[in-house]
């Protein structure tokens, strides 16, 4: 039987879903998938906590599934957060050197650049460490050992709402499941997704969820950028609902087996049937006039996101162009709307296998893409204990009792 230490789980908080993931490692790089399970979630609401209640049953009816099934016993747990009122704010440190930089020189360079304060009611979730300048003009990953004059470093600080951090650790109290680490969701979704090659050359990764809509911007120093958007897949239903008078459940079947996110890319038109809220009578409804609905919801989504990113002076360093997530993206025809929206390249993004393996139907789900991405972030300190496996004389289940008391 492996060690603990081998094990780890993920869970990935949504509006529409819950997803538990559970890996063990394989070596010192690359993790296996040994568990999995999606169930419907519940008190969320625009990817936020409504209902703490309501969200801790969600998930203890997600963690039960996925630990009988594959005989796990969960403890510690990391988590993803989406705040729409996160801030961003890049660190920047610089001291003087003595010949050689050495790890001292290193860490007091990162411990200026970290040196901010934030508001009472925030604080930070992310520190990431970004790339080092040696001189002013040379950019490396590790200064160590080389020879300099002046080190440069920067930080990218990510503070968030202290209420939205309690929110998520109380829930996870009432299952029993201590939080491990929470990381911002655009940067879970990085880690899996983006290639270093991608992050380098300058670019932007977009997830449309059901409630909001989240994106992270990688140039060649590193994360520049996070962001939500409080509006999503829901928000494109809503309108399909609004626009023909539906209800919200007739509206997503709609959407789901006859939309297209652009609608000159439908082939031929054709007429489908559906079901009014107020009369409950049969109507019919071309494919085309549904498209154009719900082109014009994405396209309101895109342009917040447009105007966000030339707020901030970056959308003309996004080189490499846009890679999709989400389930928003599935959306027949999304990829190319996009394309055509931005004038960038565009593509849908899939989790990378260098670092992570599973079976293929995990790894090839989107909706799994951020419990992966929660697996394989490394920004924090590791800790221990992440998942124990049942014995039959009950001594790790004793195990975590303590721990939870503790």
């Amino acid at each position: 039987m492996a060690g603990r230490n081998d094990y780890i789980a993920s869970i990935d908080i949504g509006t529409d879903k819950i997803a538990v993931l559970v890996a063990e490692k394989e070596d010192d790089v690359r993790l296996r998938i040994i568990g999995n399970n999606i169930s419907p979630s519940d008190g969320v609401r625009r990817g936020s906590i409504s209902a703490i209640d309501s969200l801790s049953r969600a998930i203890s009816k997600a963690v039960d599934q996925t630990q009988k099934s594959f005989d796990l016993e969960i403890g510690l747990v990391r988590v993803n957060l989406s705040d729409t009122h996160l801030t961003c704010i890049d660190g920047n440190g610089k001291i003087p050197i003595n010949e050689i930089v050495t790890t001292d020189d290193v860490d007091k360079v990162l411990e200026s650049a970290s040196a901010i304060t934030t508001p009472t009611n925030k604080e930070k979730l992310h520190t990431i460490k970004k790339k080092f300048i040696i001189n002013g003009d040379h950019i490396v990953d590790n200064p160590k050992d080389m020879e300099a004059e002046v080190l440069e470093s920067k930080v990218h600080i990510v503070t968030v709402s202290s209420a939205s951090v309690r929110n998520i650790e109380n829930c996870l109290k009432q299952c029993d499941l201590m939080v491990d680490r929470i990381v911002l969701d655009p940067i879970a979704n990085s880690e899996a997704i983006l290639t270093q090659e991608e992050k380098d050359g300058g670019v932007c990764l977009i997830d449309f969820g059901a409630g909001v809509t989240s994106y992270s911007v990688f140039q060649e120093e590193g994360i520049v950028r996070s962001g939500i958007i409080s509006m999503g897949g829901d928000d494109v239903t809503q309108e399909v609902a609004f626009a023909f008078d539906t209800s919200f459940e007739e509206a997503k079947r709609l959407k789901e087996d006859y939309g297209y996110a652009k609608s000159s890319t439908i082939k031929g038109e054709q007429f489908v049937e559906f079901v009014q809220a107020a009369n409950k009578d049969s109507h019919q409804l071309s494919n085309l006039q549904l498209s154009e609905v719900i082109e014009e919801t994405y396209v309101d989504i895109l342009l917040t996101l447009k105007n966000e990113l030339r707020h901030h002076n970056l959308e003309a360093n996004i080189k490499s162009g846009f890679v999709l997530c989400g389930g928003g993206a599935q959306a027949f025809g999304f990829e190319e709307l996009v394309r055509k929206f931005f004038t960038r390249r565009v593509k849908i993004g899939v989790v990378q296998r260098d670092r992570i393996s599973g079976l293929e139907t995990i790894l090839m789900d989107y909706r799994y893409a951020s419990s992966i991405g929660l697996l394989l972030h490394q920004e924090d300190l590791p800790k221990v204990d992440f998942v124990m496996l049942k014995e039959r004389n009950g001594v790790m289940g004793k195990i975590k009792k303590v721990l939870l008391n503790f």
